[in-house]
């Protein structure tokens, strides 16, 4: 594997405007409670000192992802060029086994899709191969996009791209929030096998 993927989110940034949701379900057709990005509030302290932070999640693409492990059929797969977790829609059967080992809630099934999983492939090399349907991008450091929910974050608060360069932009916003304050800051985790060191 060239490069483990993950995102990196600064919830200081973010102002909770739902952009990278919003071009998520655009870009992947996707339908309301099917959604492959999700901002929620989460809310710190108590009152008088209560606030809700921003925080946008989507498929973590684990380095040993458990959704993987126990799908019978095959369907849900860890690329080796880049550690980005697929699905292939033609061997899926909606079980949901999935969905049950995922801690994070990623894969999502639509009714209109007879119920199958689907789920972020950070919208990187999609196409027959991986289930997609789609014509295959150029991943960015071959000169392609990089995934429509941060090509649309208005205040630049979400990133995707190998493990070392989103390791490098949490390094440099934790010293930032040690100078100016004690804000958090969230990279997708990667066990240290995955290929991410």
């Amino acid at each position: 594997m060239s490069e483990q993927w993950t995102f990196y989110f600064e919830p200081d940034k973010c102002i909770g405007c739902h952009a990278c949701s919003v071009a998520c379900d655009v870009q992947n057709d996707r339908v309301d409670d099917d959604n492959w990005r999700e901002l929620r509030h989460e809310p710190t302290g108590s009152f008088p000192d209560y606030e809700e932070t921003a925080v946008s999640t989507s498929c973590f693409h684990c380095g040993d992802a458990p959704c993987e492990k126990v799908c019978p059929t095959g369907a849900i797969t860890k690329r080796e060029s880049d550690g980005i977790v697929t699905v292939d829609q033609d061997k899926c059967i909606g079980c949901h086994y999935c969905g049950w080992a995922c801690p994070y809630g990623a894969p999502t099934y639509n009714p209109d899709n007879d119920g199958k999983m689907s789920k972020c492939h950070l919208c990187l090399g999609e196409g027959e191969g991986d289930g997609h349907g789609k014509p295959p991008r150029e991943k960015p450091e071959e000169g392609g996009n990089t995934p429509n929910c941060v090509d649309n974050c208005v205040t630049d608060a979400l990133h995707a791209g190998p493990v070392s360069e989103m390791m490098e932009l949490a390094s440099e916003a934790a010293v930032k929030r040690f100078v100016n304050g004690n804000r958090r800051a969230l990279v997708e985790p990667v066990e240290p096998d995955s290929g991410g060191d």
